[in-house]
């Protein structure tokens, strides 16, 4: 069962919609005490290890945040830029001028009116993103395998360094999407190779572009 975490000042509509939630996904909740600075807030949402990050847009309209669901969303990007996250609301249009992803945005009357399709959206917005992952852990699988055979092509070299690249940017406190026989000393310092083969390349492709027919 996928794990979802939600985040809301209000206790009362946390527990509804938790219970809403609650038979299709593993849900999170976070102690929001007045003033809870918003490091701490990230914190505790990147260390409950979820899945999908579903935020309330009006966290301080009562007073007890000083930020809004979008401050939230555009931290955690920071760390995660391609994690799955949902802006839910019940006025969408007050939270459509603030959050820089508008696709993001989805009314809470949604869980009355179209459940069952919402259900749906947030499972394939967590698929998409595992296989975003495994789609190139398993390119990197392969690149690995025909290395140990014969020596790689000088394409096929920038693509394993660009796919590495791609899993560290995925969690940058942590880097923890990279495989981690990747990580030798040895295959560091290859990295540095790959970039010097891919340099060349491109330094090739670019003269033989001048050069006159």
């Amino acid at each position: 069962m996928y794990k979802i975490g939600y985040v809301d000042e209000a206790e009362k509509e946390v527990k509804k919609i938790i219970r809403k939630l609650e038979n299709d996904f593993e849900m999170v909740s976070y102690d929001i005490q007045r003033g809870l600075p918003k490091d701490e807030l990230i914190n505790r949402i990147y260390q409950s290890d979820i899945d999908l990050l579903l935020v309330d847009y009006f966290l301080k309209d009562k007073g007890t945040l000083v930020y809004n669901g979008d401050t939230v969303v555009r931290e955690f990007e920071k760390i995660k830029p391609k994690f799955p996250m949902i802006i839910f609301t019940n006025e969408p249009t007050d939270a459509f001028p603030q959050v820089d992803n508008v696709n993001i945005i989805y009314s809470k009357e949604v869980l009355d009116k179209s459940k069952p399709w919402f259900i749906e959206v947030l499972k394939r917005n967590i698929q998409y993103y595992h296989q975003y992952i495994d789609s190139r852990k398993k390119r990197i699988a392969e690149l690995i395998e025909i290395r140990q055979l014969e020596e790689l092509t000088p394409i096929e070299k920038e693509e394993l360094f660009n796919l590495q690249l791609d899993l560290n940017k995925l969690d940058e406190r942590q880097h923890k999407e990279t495989p981690n026989h990747l990580l030798s000393d040895k295959n560091l310092d290859e990295l540095t190779e790959i970039t010097e083969d891919a340099e060349k390349l491109l330094m090739s492709l670019l003269k033989q572009k001048n050069d006159p027919a």
